[in-house]
């Protein structure tokens, strides 16, 4: 698929409307360009831009592994590194723009203690996730939301009011997906395990203790004795896990993708769609894969 503007200049033409500061790099493992932006009072954010044209020319002689080696040189130095891939941007450009921005500080910051949590139903979740989550919306079994009511709009910014428009009743602002639990045996004991499948901010939304409030609010209901979930590499390494009381167990190699350049849909190998075979169209990519992390709530 052909865009009138380049991956890397429509990255850099973007940042250029923001108040950061933005310098090019490079990696000697890397032959994509890297875009160094920094913002007053926050970590700088080294991005990858991983553009098609050029993967295609390099793809056979290329570790998967060495997206990890480039994420650690930069991550040791304090740095948040993501790889950013050119698909991902042009199929889900409105919420990575709003991970972005959030990274920098540029989000609206919604305190999660003025908001309510409630169990929510199928439609609503796909719908929010469809429209504020980089990934596929997947199957799960519990579902919760997090609602501010039309009471706190008050503290909303002006420009934030102009840019939505407001239900009268609520405003879903953060989603959270549990699987069903599944018994795990962990050191000869049987322990009651879920899933944090999925979670979510609204667009240009932060809301500051969230994850948190929808955990609690899960454990609560389903007194689970622990809950399971995974860091996606190409973005962090988990952080804001940990910070919560979830502990790394073990990280899992890159998964393999075929992206077709026509339409920049991703399929999994064994998940090609009928009759369809692998053409020119279609090529390899992988992610950098992930980190499983763990919440024990029963000793």
């Amino acid at each position: 698929m052909q865009h009138a503007i380049p991956f890397t200049e429509q990255i850099t033409q973007w940042l250029a409307s923001w108040p950061v500061t933005v310098v090019l790099m490079s990696h000697p493992q890397s032959p994509f360009a890297l875009v160094r932006v920094a913002k007053a009072g926050r970590a700088d954010v080294v991005l990858h831009l991983v553009d098609l044209p050029t993967w295609q020319r390099v793809a056979a002689d290329f570790p998967a592994t060495n997206f990890s080696n480039i994420s650690q040189y930069f991550r040791s130095q304090g740095l948040v590194l993501i790889h950013l891939w050119e698909d991902v941007w042009f199929t889900k450009r409105p919420v990575v723009e709003s991970r972005l921005l959030a990274l920098l500080g540029i989000s609206e910051r919604i305190p999660a203690r003025v908001t309510q949590v409630r169990r929510i139903d199928r439609p609503t979740t796909e719908a929010f996730l469809a429209h504020n989550h980089t990934q596929v919306v997947t199957l799960s079994k519990y579902k919760y939301g997090l609602f501010l009511p039309p009471r706190y709009y008050r503290i909303l910014s002006s420009g934030y009011l102009q840019q939505e428009a407001l239900p009268p009743d609520e405003l879903l602002v953060a989603v959270a997906t549990f699987s069903h639990p599944r018994t795990i045996v962990r050191s000869g004991q049987p322990y009651r395990s879920c899933e944090l499948v999925r979670f979510a901010n609204r667009l240009h939304t932060t809301v500051v203790g969230g994850l948190d409030k929808l955990l609690k609010a899960f454990e609560q209901d389903q007194q689970p004795d622990d809950i399971m979930t995974y860091a996606d590499l190409d973005w962090s390494e988990g952080g804001s896990y940990q910070r919560l009381g979830f502990e790394a167990a073990d990280d899992t190699p890159p998964q393999e993708f075929w992206l077709d350049t026509r339409s920049l849909i991703r399929h999994y190998p064994h998940r090609l769609p009928e009759g369809n075979t692998l053409d020119q169209s279609l090529v390899k990519v992988y992610n950098s894969g992930s980190r499983k992390y763990i919440k024990l709530l029963s000793k």
